[in-house]
């Protein structure tokens, strides 16, 4: 089915989904999940149901769907719970195809230990585990690496399950303290997006930009058809920096919500001082309140207000506005695998994902950001930290 048709019915405010659509109950940004013309939304709320599992339970449910024809692959930075793993060995042994792409951190737990593992053993005729030490494919800036960064940071999967194909994305790794953090999972059921996928990752695979004689340069790196775009890292150019700049507000749209659970970079907060210097109704969450400090701090290019910028336990990756994007009032989404770090940018293994003219998802984003908001505090800390420029 052709991307714009497929997305067709999102561009209105159309009726609830249907029971086919979504067979539990979404509370809109609170905690649940939703589904639409081939897109679901799923979203927790550890601060109204403690240990919230909806996030984490979704790659377990798709999991228990697939059998013999289907395949199922999967890049994850962290991941160290029991639930999953059972679903994805039981998948695997109904006869799925299983490919697993891991940071080494996978390793250092018995769960990650016994993934790589089983999923090995169960199919010998094929490798199916691929463990990447640091980034698996080349940085895009000159060494040495940010702290904490060179890493396989993915939540990614691509999967063909009864036929459908989907590209799914989530801020969340299958790991336990995620159950305590704000976060998100976007699928999105399309061949272009999920061959799209499919190359990305066999390349991550490959732990090369070279696959089958092509040869991925940035340019490669993005796709887009219709409304929707995607981006795959590490990468010179950015998606979110790129839609921050095309970017304006006029009355009746000037939202913009932005939650990343960290913010280092200078070019994206001077993106949002100004927009918020411009009109624009700029509000951002972030899960440190040193951040919170630099966030406010006075730019030439204007100030977020305090009471803008607050905290909250949050490990979500999510841009949510209405505004002007290349001059014409829409709605849109971002979200996606990636802090605003120069890490996320030019030395992890990362991706997001845009979503333009679609008013449910923005909708679905922004109650969730809202119930975030009303949860989240000012910053206690007087620490002013210091920010180095990425190094391209």
């Amino acid at each position: 089915m052709a991307l714009l048709s497929l997305l067709a019915p999102l561009l209105a405010t159309s009726a609830p989904a249907t029971a086919q659509e979504s067979s539990y109950d979404p509370r809109a940004g609170k905690t649940g999940c939703s589904a639409r013309a081939g897109i679901e939304v799923c979203f927790t709320s550890p601060a109204t149901v403690p240990a919230d599992p909806t996030v984490l339970q979704r790659p377990s449910r798709l999991f228990d769907t697939a059998g013999p024809g289907d395949t199922i692959r999967v890049a994850m930075f962290r991941w160290d719970i029991k639930p999953p793993t059972d679903a994805i060995i039981a998948a695997q042994r109904r006869g799925a195809v299983v490919y697993l792409v891991g940071d080494d951190d996978l390793r250092l737990n018995r769960h990650g230990r016994r993934l790589i593992s089983t999923i090995e053993d169960q199919d010998p005729a094929r490798t199916n585990v691929t463990i990447c030490r640091g980034a698996c494919l080349p940085w895009r800036a000159p060494g040495p690496y940010p702290d904490s960064q060179n890493v396989q940071h993915l939540k990614f999967y691509v999967t063909e399950i009864g036929g459908v194909q989907s590209f799914i994305t989530s801020s969340a790794n299958l790991e336990d303290r995620q159950y305590r953090q704000y976060n998100s999972l976007l699928k999105i059921d399309d061949p272009g997006l999920y061959a799209f996928g499919l190359d990305y990752f066999a390349r991550l695979q490959a732990q090369s930009v070279r696959v089958d004689g092509r040869r991925w340069g940035d340019r490669q790196k993005l796709w887009s058809e219709g409304p929707i775009a995607a981006a795959v890292y590490p990468r010179r150019d950015d998606l979110l920096l790129s839609t921050l700049r095309d970017l304006s507000c006029t009355r009746g749209a000037r939202e913009v919500s932005a939650m990343f659970a960290v913010i280092q970079r200078a070019d994206v907060r001077a993106e949002l001082a100004r927009l918020s210097r411009s009109g624009c109704k700029v509000r951002v969450l972030t899960s440190r309140d040193t951040i919170e400090n630099w966030m406010q701090a006075a730019l030439p290019t204007g100030t977020l207000p305090d009471k803008a910028v607050r905290t909250v336990l949050t490990h979500d990756k999510m841009l949510a506005v209405h505004a002007r994007f290349r001059g014409r009032p829409t709605h849109l989404v971002l979200t996606g695998t990636s802090n605003t770090t120069c890490g996320g940018l030019l030395y992890n293994d990362e991706v997001m994902l845009r979503i333009v003219d679609n008013r449910w998802l923005y909708g679905q984003y922004l109650a969730h950001f809202d119930d975030a908001f009303a949860h989240s505090f000012e910053g206690r800390s007087r620490v002013m930290p210091v920010m180095k420029p990425c190094r391209r």
